[in-house]
């Protein structure tokens, strides 16, 4: 569902995590492509690996680790970045980054796993080279921090990545925000330092939520931006700590060059080496903030009603061609948000929990659906707002109309509340304004009725 659900995305989105498929597996942000990170899947990251990669574990003492973060790309799936841990071994010269943004467009179930908001990933390797050659080649900027762990933590992590690779242990149930290719990277980071990542950050909490952290780094894509928006249900807009905010590779990056790592001797150390580009590119940064709410959405909305209205009038004078616009315009208009309402009714039957809750269902209702079959009779027959039909419209119309305004008032007392301004804006008008106008359809004076006389 992310992709209405990321066109219809990620759900998700999605943010998506980034990663490609997995040579040896055979198995993006890749995620939410939406995978649902908003963030990722990356064909580019996928590898060539050589025999050599997987023998036996590098020389401890010597492993170097490295927090590579990839900066956005151009599709969907690459807006969120991604990243990964390479460790090197100094002695044998093997470099071998480690990412957990794996999946295969060409699984038997792929497409009901991703409707149902349970996509399997996997995690697993790739030579350092032809790793950073794909990312240069697509115009994105790679980042390296040095993580400053001892030699005894960094064998524990290769040892880690090396189990988690195991077949057995490489897939896992991709959740586009609290369970991705950054927090895999983030987990694996805390595990060996003994929970320290987790006890910093958790506790700290930020006045930023799911949405705002996914609509700033999707809003160079208008249409990804307003699906992603339109998806997220109430709980898009909880406040994340700093902890959760790593769901997004940038984040995780940016925060934990700030974090020192007490040791065991009271010294703290800096986790994180100064940033360093390892592969350059002229794309723009990433917006600080998320797209400010664009006048237009009201002006559509109240445009739109305004015609309707216009057109209503007009039907009250028992014209035939003004009932006709009116029943082919309520019919596209219902069945638009008919569909959009259903995709987030059917959300409940799936684990795609950002979604649900979801106070859009109040503006674009499944009631859409009856509207517009209600109203397919006006396109031919003369006297179609007199029979069922019309009573039928009329009444959906009305339901439609009533919870438009329950949903205003809901929001404005602050009883609940989401990100979705836009919905607003542009539904609440027209769902009034299409009640009035089937209203006044209706009531227009039969044959031989004195004009302003009503139709019970």
């Amino acid at each position: 569902m992310i992709s209405l659900l990321f066109a219809l995305l990620l759900t998700v989105a999605g943010p998506v995590p980034e990663g490609a498929a997995d040579p040896l597996a055979a198995d993006p942000v890749a995620a939410d492509t939406v995978a649902a990170d908003p963030v990722a899947a990356d064909t580019m990251a996928a590898d060539t690996v050589s025999p050599g990669m997987m023998a036996a574990a590098p020389s401890v003492p010597a492993l170097e680790v490295y927090l590579l973060t990839m900066d956005q790309g151009d599709e969907v799936w690459e807006l969120f970045g991604h990243n990964a841990l390479l460790i090197r071994d100094p002695l044998s010269g093997q470099e071998v980054a480690w990412n957990w943004g794996l999946f295969n467009f060409e699984d038997v179930d792929f497409i009901p796993r991703f409707l149902r908001g349970t996509m399997r990933y996997s995690m697993g390797p790739a030579e350092l080279g032809p790793f950073l050659d794909s990312y240069a080649r697509a115009g994105r900027t790679v980042y390296a921090n040095r993580v400053n762990l001892t030699p005894a933590e960094a064998a524990e992590l290769d040892a880690f990545v090396r189990w988690n690779y195991l077949p057995e242990n490489r897939p896992y149930i991709y959740d586009y925000y609290r369970d991705n290719c950054s927090t895999r990277v983030r987990d694996a980071l805390d595990r060996v330092l003994g929970g320290a990542i987790h006890e910093a950050f958790a506790p700290r909490e930020t006045p930023r939520s799911w949405r705002w952290h996914s609509r700033r780094m999707v809003q160079v894509t208008g249409w990804v931006d307003h699906g992603l928006s339109f998806l997220l249900g109430t709980r898009g807009d909880a406040a994340v700590t700093e902890w959760e905010a790593m769901f997004l590779p940038t984040e995780l990056m940016e925060l934990l060059e700030g974090f020192d790592v007490t040791r065991t001797d009271g010294s703290a150390t800096p986790l994180l080496g100064p940033r360093m580009v390892w592969v350059a590119s002229g794309r723009p940064p990433t917006p600080e903030t998320p797209p400010a709410f664009s006048p237009l959405w009201l002006l559509l909305g109240l445009g739109a009603a305004v015609a309707l209205a216009a057109v209503g009038r007009w039907a009250r004078e028992d014209r035939d061609g003004a009932r006709r616009i009116l029943a082919g315009v309520g019919a596209v208009w219902g069945v638009g948000t008919g569909l959009l309402g259903a995709i987030l009714v059917a959300s409940w039957w799936t684990d795609h929990v950002f979604i649900q809750w979801n106070l859009n269902i109040l503006y674009v209702s499944p009631l859409g659906l009856v509207l517009t079959l209600a109203l397919l009779p006006g396109l031919v027959r003369r006297r179609w707002w007199m029979g069922l039909p019309g009573t039928l419209a009329l009444g959906a119309a009305l339901v439609v109309a009533a919870t438009s305004l329950v949903g205003g008032v809901i929001q404005l007392t602050g009883l609940a509340t989401q990100g979705n301004a836009e919905v607003v804006a542009l539904a609440l008008p027209v769902n009034l304004a299409l009640a009035w106008a089937l209203l006044r359809a209706r009531r227009a004076p039969l044959p031989g009725q004195e004009p302003g006389a009503t139709l019970v």
